[in-house]
Order: C-alpha cells, then sequence, then structure tokens
C-alpha cells in the first residue's frame, strides 16, 4: 500500500517510495516534480502563462503543507492549509486556508489571501499524477490552480 506522507503522511507529500527523493529543509520535508502547469488564477491575477514545469511540495511537522507553484520570472504561488482526510490510498486532499503570492517589487513581503478550499493530488510514483486546487478568497473571487506531473518520480 503506497501512501504519500502527509505531504508527506500524504500530500505532494509523494508516496513513502518517495522517500529518498525528500529534502530536508529545517523540520520541514520537501519534494519537487516536474511537468505541465495548465492552469493558474488567484482572483483576477493570472499567472497560467508564466507558470513554468515545476513544483514544489512542502510538508511541515505541524501537518500544514505548500503547494509551491513556480513561476517563470521566479515568484511563487503558494496554496497552503493542512492535510485533510484521504479519499483513497493513492490520493489525498489538503483543506486550504492562504494563498501566498510572492512579488517582485518586495519579495520578503508577499501577498497573503486568507482562502478557504481544497487541493487534490494523486500519486506522482505511479505515473503522472494532477494537483488541482480551487476554492474562494476571503474577498469572494475565485481561485484555481491545476498542475500535472510528467510521470518521472519526485526529486
Amino acid at each position: 500500500m503506497t501512501v504519500f506522507r502527509k505531504i508527506v503522511p500524504f500530500g505532494l507529500c509523494l508516496v513513502a517510495t518517495a522517500a529518498a527523493a525528500q529534502t530536508q529543509v529545517g523540520d520541514a520535508q520537501m519534494l519537487g516534480v516536474s511537468g505541465t502547469c495548465a492552469e493558474l488564477v488567484v482572483g483576477d491575477l493570472r499567472f497560467s502563462e508564466a507558470c513554468s514545469q515545476k513544483l514544489l511540495n512542502v510538508t511541515y511537522p505541524n501537518g500544514r503543507v505548500g503547494f509551491y507553484f513556480v513561476l517563470d520570472d521566479g515568484r511563487i504561488v503558494t496554496f497552503t492549509g493542512m492535510d485533510g482526510d484521504n479519499p483513497t490510498p493513492d490520493t489525498d486532499v489538503i483543506n486550504l486556508d492562504k494563498v501566498i503570492v510572492s512579488r517582485k517589487d518586495t519579495p520578503d513581503q508577499p501577498d497573503v489571501f486568507p482562502a478557504t478550499g481544497t487541493c487534490g493530488f494523486g500519486n506522482p510514483v505511479k505515473g503522472p499524477a494532477t494537483i488541482a486546487c480551487e476554492g474562494t478568497l476571503s474577498d469572494g473571487k475565485r481561485f484555481s490552480a491545476a498542475f500535472t506531473t510528467d510521470g518521472k518520480p519526485p526529486t
């Protein structure tokens, strides 16, 4: 039985077999995948065209998980929240409470948007997997993201 380990006990927490690919950053675990970003929208901000072929997943000791969509210009859009129930042994859900968008003019002061929504994802060790996020910002505007891995194991 393969389980994601909350983004690492599951969450691009990508799978127990991906444990060797995990990078320790302080007390957090980080994994990276490559693939295709099909959609990346935060309210009125449209990032789909600038979305790169890289996605990072970080799992923190307190159960918080973040999906980091890397933009071609170096900025990052992060969907973050707490690990939720696993719908199946090879899928997971993150219950989101924030969307964070880094800024070029003040990189150490990102825009933080309170939000409600989810990110669902499959097991990237078993082939191509999709990470899909959607929900609503506190101002009522919608956000959505979709990234499909290239089928190569996480690094």
